[in-house]
């Protein structure tokens, strides 16, 4: 009967290379590459199917807390405390450039559905939205009273979502530049904010411990879930939409189901905090990263998981290591009395022991020179939506070390 049941997630791969905290993790829209930022002040990429070499650009004078990959997969953004965006090819040598986007630290960064614009979010509580081909500011949405975490474009590029330090989530028509949408939060500030699958619904990481589920299209939260025992760094959702993945200080990760409304899996591995987590576009991977400096990338099997067996298996008195993959026992560090989440630790696993750390780290050479900060484009009091009077400045051509575009 035990063969019989859903496969639970496995670690398939252990990678450490950075020499400071990671921030954020993405991975590339075919799977075949991980870009990591770090407090380290650089971005990693990692090449899963040539794991001999890993590339590392450096050019961030700060800490970087975010990148994005443009949908076709040619060009990274990262963002970082020097308060540069920088827009670059994931290869050696290559096209790359930068503008100064804001005028304190940039939180976050986010390539639209098209590839054509990018979002940005600063601790000078702006959010902006430029065109990347032409180095063009679109505009501004700037009604948050403090430092903005996060922004998002929703699945089809038509709304955006932020998190700030003014304990809200907003949800922003990109045409109009219109707050729609506002929620607020009295325990703790957001931290992280992710659209579901069909654009109808964000997750929202809290430092309260908690995470929360609102349907935008109805204005309200539907669910809500204490599993996490410290704040709640990053979320993902399953392609499918199904499944939520989420990080927290308390080191442990936690895959919900959310269509029982319940957590299944406890996830350990790493030894501090874990700020960043990502599915693959198939659902078929993903991987976890945080303070610790580790980079695990896991087989989520959750193609393979039928809800109606879930009781049976979390209470089976033999759901051990039968696959030498992973050490799996029952219980969570979650405070919640009928959680009966799987917990998985991979630490005795023949993938955490192998760690994949000799490899060549090659350093990026890509043509990046300090600019002049474009006109306009630090001002934090920045009308809150200007549309159509697009600023653009010379001092934002990108340096090309080719005649290439961008798209």
């Amino acid at each position: 009967m035990q063969n019989n049941l859903f496969c639970d997630p496995a670690l398939e791969r252990h990678f450490t290379g950075h020499v400071g905290h990671i921030t954020q993790l993405r991975f590339s829209p075919d799977g075949t590459q991980i870009a990591t930022s770090s407090l380290d002040a650089t971005v990693i990429l990692w090449n899963l199917k040539q794991a001999a070499r890993c590339i590392r650009f450096a050019s961030h004078s700060a800490a970087v807390y975010g990148v994005s990959w443009s949908p076709k997969g040619n060009f990274i953004a990262s963002c970082s405390h020097d308060r540069t965006v920088k827009v670059w090819e994931p290869k050696v040598r290559g096209v790359s450039g930068e503008f100064l986007a804001h005028s304190k630290p940039v939180r976050s960064v986010d390539f639209d559905p098209t590839g054509q614009m990018l979002l940005t979010a600063s601790d000078d509580k702006a959010v902006k939205l430029w065109r990347v081909s032409r180095r063009q500011f679109i505009s501004s949405f700037a009604q948050q009273t403090n430092w903005v975490r996060a922004a998002k474009f929703s699945p089809n590029g038509k709304l955006i979502a932020t998190v700030s330090d003014d304990k809200s989530l907003r949800i922003y028509e990109v045409a109009t530049g219109e707050c729609v949408r506002i929620f607020t939060e009295d325990r703790a500030a957001p931290r992280q904010v992710a659209w579901h699958p069909w654009g109808n619904m964000v997750a929202v990481a809290l430092g309260c411990n908690r995470i929360k589920v609102f349907d935008v299209k109805n204005n309200q939260l539907i669910q809500l879930y204490v599993v996490h025992s410290a704040p709640v760094n990053d979320l993902s959702f399953h392609p499918s939409g199904n499944f939520l993945l989420s990080g927290s200080d308390d080191k442990t990760i936690r895959i919900l189901d959310l269509l029982e409304g319940r957590p299944i899996y406890t996830l350990t591995g790493h030894t501090d905090a874990v700020n960043a987590v990502a599915f693959t576009q198939d659902g078929n991977k993903f991987a976890t990263a945080g303070s610790d400096r580790q980079l695990l990338i896991w087989q989520s099997n959750l193609h393979t998981y039928d809800a109606s067996q879930f009781e049976e298996k979390s209470l089976s008195s033999s759901c051990c290591d039968t696959s030498s993959t992973s050490k799996i026992s029952l219980g969570a560090t979650s405070r919640t009395s009928n959680d009966m989440s799987i917990r998985i630790d991979p630490r005795e696993s023949i993938a955490f022991q192998t760690l994949d750390e000799n490899f060549q780290v090659v350093d990026s050479e890509h043509q990046n020179t300090k600019q002049q900060t474009p006109q306009g484009s630090t001002n934090s009091s920045v009308p809150k939506h200007q549309t159509r009077t697009e600023m653009k400045s010379p001092s934002m051509e990108f340096k090309r070390s080719n005649p290439a575009s961008f798209f």
